[in-house]
């Protein structure tokens, strides 16, 4: 781990893209007290294959943060590039096409479809993006036995337990082998022995795949697996103390 400060060993290429860029991001909302400006003027970049986490107290707009960045939410002003494209400059058609392809999420809740198996979720997003469902499927089960889920594949979210559950959230946000992987408190909803699992998987993964993670944690073991931690405090980035 380190502060921001130095070099990483997956410092991005001299002339490639960083994986995430966002310059001058502001957001604000309408408050009973009046304009709440939560992000002023925030500025980010992070290297391919590196893994960031990002602190910070409740309340102070990491959430808000994470929408941004993965286009869940458009920015009041500012720019956000992934891998290069200028996604805040994309109409919303492109942009939901975009996210589907090349971004990745794992949330505190899996929030897995319950209807569905562990290897149905997985291939959600691999359909929506265009896969053919054979594609989709072997491309399922290879992630689930990446995150040492291959004889649960058929098994329904119900059926699982909450490690499990978390790590079938984990290959369905890795399966489109997405440029960016942004989680919010993905070991939030575990207990401990579970969530060291998870963490320790998450920082695996990124090291084997050479993928990018941005994780807003309040887990001071889990942003010690990271490369960089940085703390989102009054709106803006800073290194972590």
């Amino acid at each position: 781990m380190n502060d921001g400060s130095q070099v990483t060993r997956n410092e991005t290429v001299q002339g490639e893209a960083p994986a995430l860029a966002a310059s001058g991001i502001v957001k604000a909302y309408d408050a009973p007290g009046g304009r709440l400006e939560v992000l002023k003027g925030l500025d980010l970049e992070v290297a391919r294959g590196t893994v960031l986490a990002i602190l910070g107290i409740s309340g102070a707009g990491k959430s808000t943060l994470l929408n941004v960045l993965g286009t869940l939410d458009r920015p009041d002003a500012g720019s956000v590039a992934v891998a290069g494209t200028r996604v805040d400059a994309l109409d919303d058609s492109a942009l939901a096409r975009f996210r589907a392809r090349r971004i990745g999420f794992v949330f505190q809740f899996h929030h897995l479809l319950p209807e569905f198996t562990a290897e149905e979720n997985v291939m959600m997003p691999l359909l929506i993006a265009g896969a053919m469902p054979v594609d989709a499927r072997a491309r399922a089960r290879r992630t689930l036995a990446d995150v040492g889920l291959e004889a649960r594949w058929e098994h329904m979210p119900a059926e699982l337990s909450g490690g499990e559950a978390q790590r079938v959230a984990v290959a369905r946000a890795l399966a489109p082998e997405p440029e960016l992987v942004l989680a919010d408190e993905p070991s939030g909803n575990l207990d401990p022995a579970a969530a060291r699992q998870l963490q320790d998987l998450i920082a695996t993964l990124a090291r084997e795949r050479h993928q990018t993670f941005v994780i807003v944690t309040h887990n001071d073991r889990l942003a010690s697996l990271a490369d960089r931690v940085l703390t989102l405090e009054s709106g803006r980035l800073v290194a972590a103390g």
